[in-house]
């Protein structure tokens, strides 16, 4: 596999995204208008809470969102410029898994136990490249040796449990890779992994997207994460992006109060002893949005004037934010 120039054309471009799911018999919108865009050779971190709508947005791009329980309401997915909403369903296929992948966050429950995981990956091949079986499986390992599987030929004959949990989710990114996407969504790949595992899956998920020219859409709750891998970020949290920003801008200059307080909750060198920070409140339920401003429950500065829904605005060129206290603030990033 050679490495391929990132150029920077854009890959992805969400637009005012919404779904719904039904909930005690009505429908209930869990992400609420919600509008990102990514470069090739570019990584877009999406972070938040447990329940801020950071993974069904994602779910929604790759067209996984099934009736008769949940439907996407508005918005507009463009890829490379084609709009996959509009796809019928086998051109939709023929899309997910080659030009757009996604890598789920737990590997043992996405892949198939009973079979063998290059077997697993050239069907992948198959599928999207019309390719013979011998070629597919050729394609499998040469995928397997990209993503660092020592002895890659005979480990393709392998099935997952015969795998640690770092080298199957290194399966999951063949898998993914396999087709030469240009969008790869990774939703908390590394989540269920070892610190020191963690840094190499990242290091991959680099690589990766630096050999294939690739855009990265990664899903995080952890702003460690974030610093470590990210260029741009979008802020989540009750269905919608509340703050978007340059990775090295947000963290400098956080213009949101749940920004605030999700980095002042990190684990800080130098503050051994001393009580770890932590958000009040728990997140909002979709099914008892509060009115306004969806953080206000929870915020230290809220004021009356945050009972009106705010918009999300630019504070400066390329930043911004969901609080109309964002002029007024002085907000702190990691301590």
């Amino acid at each position: 596999m050679t490495a391929i120039a990132a150029p920077a054309t854009l890959a992805l471009d969400v637009e005012d995204l919404s779904v719904e799911f039904v909930a005690d018999r009505r429908w209930v919108r869990v992400v609420d208008g919600v509008s990102f865009s990514v470069r090739r050779g570019e990584t877009l971190a999406v972070v938040g809470e447990s329940g801020s709508g950071k993974s069904v947005t994602n779910l929604a791009v790759m067209g996984l969102i099934n009736a008769p329980q949940g439907r996407i309401t508005s918005g507009r997915v463009l890829l490379e410029g084609t709009d996959l909403r509009a796809l019928e369903r086998r051109a939709l296929e023929d899309v997910r898994g080659n030009r757009i992948a996604m890598v789920f966050q737990e590997p043992m429950t996405s892949l198939n136990p009973a079979y063998r995981v290059g077997d697993q990956i050239a069907e992948v091949v198959r599928r999207h490249r019309g390719v013979s079986r011998s070629a597919a499986r050729a394609r499998a390992v040469e995928a397997l040796d990209h993503v660092g599987i020592p002895q890659a030929s005979s480990r393709a004959r392998a099935y997952p449990h015969e795998f640690s949990g770092g080298m199957r989710q290194r399966v999951m990114i063949a898998m993914a890779i396999a087709c030469e996407p240009a969008v790869l969504v990774a939703d908390e790949p590394t989540t269920a992994l070892d610190v020191t595992i963690q840094a190499q899956a990242l290091d991959l998920l680099r690589q990766m997207r630096d050999d294939l020219g690739m855009a990265l859409v990664f899903i995080t709750h952890d702003l460690a994460v974030v610093a470590d891998i990210a260029d741009r970020v979008m802020v989540m949290y009750g269905g919608q992006a509340v703050e978007t920003a340059e990775v090295h801008e947000l963290f400098a200059h956080p213009r949101h109060p749940y920004t605030e307080g999700l980095m002042r909750s990190m684990p800080q060198v130098g503050l051994r002893g001393r009580r770890l920070a932590s958000i009040p409140g728990q997140p909002p339920r979709p099914t008892a949005l509060p009115p306004g401003c969806r953080f206000a429950p929870r915020c230290p500065y809220a004021l009356p004037k945050c009972d009106v829904p705010p918009p999300l605005v630019d504070v400066v060129p390329g930043h911004a934010t969901r609080c109309v206290r964002a002029d007024e603030l002085v907000l702190r990033g990691p301590r």
